[in-house]
């Protein structure tokens, strides 16, 4: 009522209104910014309805406007392709499960409380085309043409290689070390098959924005104020009814979530510390263009393409106990730029690209992930809550280090691997690796099995897992020497995916009951932690039984056992070794070939570790999450550690024996005075950002084989 009787009064042209919104919205129009633009005819307007309006009279036609070789001078941070065509795509509306937001009673006499700064980010949204009519028919034919491009991407395959194909194979490894980002780089399918992702969950949200634009608008007339009215809020124009679209905005649960990602990402930019890798100053535009990137519809968006895209890749979260509305800003934040590193839509990526400096700031300053662990965890539910908290803050850090090291520039990835992640490793042990361990599930019954828990616990094996893998990564491709050891990882393996992929706690748990049962079938039991079984590897009487319950455990596990081996080999060519030292290697290699065999002979298309029965071509959009990821090329991995082996094994070219001589003799150490040899590492450069001599050494493996 006080915005009534005390008029909100223009200084420039004296013009009053009764709520400061539209008094800010009217002072642009002194300005001289003019942010929207024809795609047409180039002219520029100050608000985005008046824009709509103009497109339906422009008279130049596409073909003019295509013929022009001049950039778009505005907005060009928004998007790289079309805006109209764009705005199709990427402003899909939530789904209808979370279409409307009942108001309490008290609302019918007294207005919503938004803060200022909070309503500028929903005037930001709603400028930039969070409105009703906005829908996703009439796709241009430009558009078409530019979604059936063929990106050349590797096409995932729905199930592994049989034991018959050659395992002698690094195909995946050579475009892996040749090629950079996630959709190049890793099994995240073609270009047509991301674009059936965006596609399904698109017209999905088409249905959800129709049957909540009917509901917004009843309650916009219902006499009983059971919903919020904002009729006011906005001034009236012909193509937006007033009222319709700031209370539609407002019934979207993830508003808010959105809202704190913003404000977190503004408060990192206005307040950066000396040593700030930001580079963006903070204004009314730039506030805006955030606001579009991280509005509700585009990070729904970005997180179906998450889950259906990438997340088979690294399989850090547990997706049935994920809650959009209730996450962690960090994580959504550092969720949304993957997915829209994913997207089939170049744009995203480019968009997304402008916060990657600053969600990191914003995960790894964030205090959950900074403090330390108390001295004492509290038990039962508090526990599960504390756990959770420092788990998500480990997921956000760790997808951070993704997306900067396979999509940022090179002094981002210099910064990660040389900084970051080692803030990462930290954090990983102050949660506890040893603490990484599930209980006895056989002792339990349903009515004690807590779904919750569960999915804790195995979040944080696997987040573990992945560190550690993310460690031999750095260790392979860019030649730098590990951080973490395989003795530290005290812990349990992970489990099987069809535990993991459970959407319900009976599902749950009786595939948890299945498979301790069947673990009991197989003979005798795999160590409890994960280096136990890794030491398997060296027993030279590994019997069949052994074999098998270790390829029970899945690609996941077995990949990290084969990642591990290369940490070792490192280790050996970097040290003044014996010759003959790398025998007990070599016999662990061979070992988990054989149990790879098993794994792909007898447990590749079992139901616990591959839970997608059909071909990838026919795999529908909701269930693309489900498959098996990169690890499936585990047995490359194995190869090249293999052929490593083999030519740090192997006796100098006999041409070079002399010269070999001479030189011992010339330069004698007290290692090679007692009768040992040094080997001479494969690759010459330490923590390399590139890796191209990596790739050089597949190629050298390729055309010279040692069998």
């Amino acid at each position: 009522m006080a915005d009534h009787l005390v008029p909100n009064v223009c200084p420039t042209c004296s013009k009053s209104y009764k709520r400061p919104e539209h008094l800010r919205r009217h002072q642009l129009s002194h300005g001289s910014e003019r942010p929207y633009v024809c795609v047409l005819c180039r002219s520029t307007f100050q608000r985005s309805d008046v824009l709509k309006r103009h497109l339906k009279t422009c008279d130049t036609t596409a073909d003019t406007a295509s013929e022009s070789s001049e950039p778009h001078p505005k907005r060009v941070a928004l998007s790289q392709s079309s805006p109209v065509e764009d705005a199709v795509l990427s402003f899909p509306c939530p789904p209808a499960a979370q279409s409307q937001l009942l108001v309490d009673k008290d609302r019918e006499t007294s207005p919503v409380d938004v803060p200022a700064d909070s309503f500028e980010h929903i005037a930001g949204w709603i400028s930039c085309g969070l409105s009703p009519n906005h829908g996703f028919d009439d796709r241009s034919d430009i558009w078409q043409d530019f979604l059936n491009f063929n990106s050349g991407t590797q096409t995932p395959r729905a199930g592994l290689e049989g034991p018959e194909e050659d395992i002698g194979s690094l195909c995946f490894l050579d475009t892996f070390t040749s090629t950079t980002g996630f959709v190049s780089s890793f099994d995240c399918g073609t270009l047509e098959q991301r674009r059936r992702v965006n596609a399904y969950f698109s017209d999905a949200t088409k249905l959800a924005s129709l049957e909540r634009s009917s509901t917004v608008q009843a309650a916009s007339a219902d006499p009983s104020g059971l919903y919020m009215d904002d009729s006011s809020c906005y001034e009236t124009d012909e193509e937006h009814p007033a009222g319709t679209t700031l209370s539609r905005w407002l019934s979207d649960p993830l508003s808010f979530k959105c809202h704190e990602i913003v404000t977190s990402i503004r408060n990192i930019v206005l307040h950066k510390s000396r040593k700030s890798y930001i580079t963006l100053s903070w204004s009314p535009t730039i506030h805006e263009t955030c606001a579009q990137f991280f509005s509700p519809a585009n990070v729904r968006r970005f997180v179906q393409l998450y889950w259906a895209v990438w997340h088979p890749n690294v399989n850090i979260v547990h997706k049935s106990t994920f809650d959009l509305t209730h996450s962690k800003a960090e994580v959504l934040a550092a969720m949304s730029l993957i997915g829209a590193c994913v997207s089939p839509d170049p744009a995203d990526l480019e968009n997304a690209k402008r916060w990657f400096n600053c969600v990191e700031e914003m995960v790894f300053d964030d205090e959950d992930f900074c403090d330390d662990p108390p001295n004492v965890l509290p038990h039962g539910a508090g526990d599960v809550r504390w756990r959770r908290r420092k788990i998500r803050a480990l997921q956000a850090s760790y997808m951070v280090c993704l997306f900067q090291n396979w999509e940022g520039t090179t002094s981002s990835k210099r910064r990660i691997r040389r900084q970051r992640f080692s803030m990462v490793i930290a954090a990983a042990r102050d949660v506890g690796i040893h603490n990484a361990r599930h209980p006895d599930y056989c002792q339990m019954n349903l009515c004690d099995f807590s779904f919750d828990a569960f999915a804790v616990i195995e979040e944080l094996i696997r987040v573990l897992l992945w560190v550690f893998l993310l460690d031999t990564a750095f260790v392979i491709f860019n030649n730098l020497p590990p951080r973490m050891v395989i003795r530290e990882m005290r812990m349990n393996a992970a489990c099987s995916e069809a535990c993991f992929q459970a959407t319900t706690a009976e599902e749950c748990f009786k595939t948890l009951q299945h498979q301790q049962q069947a673990d009991l079938g197989l003979g005798p039991k795999v160590a409890d932690d994960f280096t136990s079984a890794f030491e398997l590897l060296y027993r030279t009487d590994l019997d069949e039984s052994l074999s098998v319950a270790l390829a029970d455990l899945g690609p996941l596990n077995l990949f990290a056992m084969t990642s591990a081996l290369h940490s070792l080999i490192f280790h050996h060519q970097s040290s003044f070794s014996c010759q003959g030292s790398l025998d007990p290697i070599h016999s662990a290699l061979q070992s988990w070939r054989k149990v790879w065999h098993v794994y792909l002979g007898r447990f590749s298309r079992d139901s616990r570790h591959s839970t997608v029965k059909c071909d990838i071509d026919h795999l529908a959009p909701d269930d693309m999450w489900r498959r098996v990821g990169f690890m499936r090329h585990a047995h490359e991995y194995w190869y090249l550690a293999n052929l490593m082996v083999e030519r740090l094994s192997a006796p100098p070219p006999a041409e070079a024996a002399e010269t070999a001589v001479e030189t011992s003799k010339q330069a004698q150490s007290p290692l090679s005075a007692s009768g040992n040899e040094t080997i001479s590492p494969l690759l010459d450069k330490y923590d390399e950002t590139s890796m191209q001599q990596v790739n050089t050494l597949i190629s050298d493996f390729q055309m010279f084989r040692i069998h």
